[in-house]
């Protein structure tokens, strides 16, 4: 057998591929650290739950409280280490509860399952009644379409709804279309990006104030979301419902926060979310999508307040 010779060229291009693929790991080692010293610093453990043939990986502490848990849903394609840097600056006593919802982050996804608002909701109570508090009220806060899934667990489990916040929250119509919507309108999504560049291009979209993250950890977060495109496609789909004529049938106290710069979802929601009776309504100049990761400590301030009665 006569080996072929290896050229510099073909040895160059190993060589890269290598050092692409090691700084890959080394980037998703480094956010998963980090994550983990973020948990650490929120008093979190993780636990995991079966739940609609899902297992369910929940982040919780004091879950035996007498007083009602803060239950915190992420938004799409996001998961529940992105609520870890506002647990950690709310009072260090309260239940609070951040899961990683079916379909993202480290908790099942199945093909053919629904992950429709409503279905989530049934799953997010489901669960709530799986943990066992020994309060079985919660206060929900849901950002984008966490804070749909959250409005449709208020109307859907009004008896397990002690409040409701929402930040930047999906599923009401939009006065003004954002920047993201009239993308989608010309047949661009860019949830769907599949190259590094046009994933970044969308990063810088999803928020205003964004925390620092080093670049080798940026495409390491790049590739795991590229890597799940098809997954969050079967997803999207089943999200475009709007729940603007049951509005009025919330009961229960509901804080609104949106940013001002937010491009996934516009501002001018904020007003049809207010059609909520009672509700109050608070809007950050300077923010984009994501308040709770751009401005935690403030954010988990007016939270607090809200949630002891002393908004005005």
């Amino acid at each position: 057998m006569t080996l072929k010779p290896f050229s510099a060229k073909a040895l160059l291009f190993s060589l890269l591929t290598l050092a692409s693929s090691a700084q890959a790991s080394l980037g998703g080692w480094v956010q998963e650290t980090a994550l983990g010293f973020e948990q650490y610093k929120a008093g979190l453990e993780r636990s995991s739950y079966r739940v609609d043939d899902h297992d369910i990986v929940v982040f919780s502490r004091h879950s035996d409280s007498a007083e009602p848990c803060i239950v915190m849903i992420h938004g799409f394609t996001a998961r529940a280490a992105h609520w870890f840097r506002m647990a950690k600056n709310l009072p260090a006593e309260r239940c609070v509860i951040a899961m990683d919802l079916p379909g993202f982050g480290q908790s099942s996804f199945l093909p053919s399952a629904a992950y429709d608002p409503a279905t989530q909701a049934d799953r997010v109570s489901a669960l709530i009644t799986a943990m066992a508090l020994k309060n079985p009220q919660v206060d929900l806060i849901g950002n984008s379409m966490g804070g749909a899934i959250s409005a449709q667990f208020a109307l859907r489990h009004p008896e397990q709804t002690h409040s409701l916040t929402l930040l930047n929250a999906a599923g009401v119509s939009s006065p003004t279309l954002s920047t993201l919507r009239q993308q989608i309108a010309e047949g661009k999504n860019g949830f769907y990006a599949t190259t590094l560049d046009d994933w970044k291009v969308f990063y810088a979209m999803t928020m205003n104030e964004a925390p620092y993250v080093p670049s080798f950890v940026l495409d390491a977060v790049a590739a795991d979301a590229i890597a799940r495109v098809p997954r969050h496609a079967y997803i999207f789909k089943q999200l475009g419902g709007v729940m603007d004529d049951s509005l009025s049938q919330i009961r229960t106290p509901t804080l609104i926060v949106w940013g001002d710069e937010d491009q996934l979802l516009h501002v001018s929601m904020a007003g049809v979310w207010q059609r909520i009776a009672g509700s109050k309504a608070y809007v950050y100049a300077g923010v984009g999508h994501m308040p709770h990761l751009e401005r935690p400590a403030q954010t988990a301030a007016l939270f607090t307040r809200f949630l002891a009665g002393e908004l005005p």
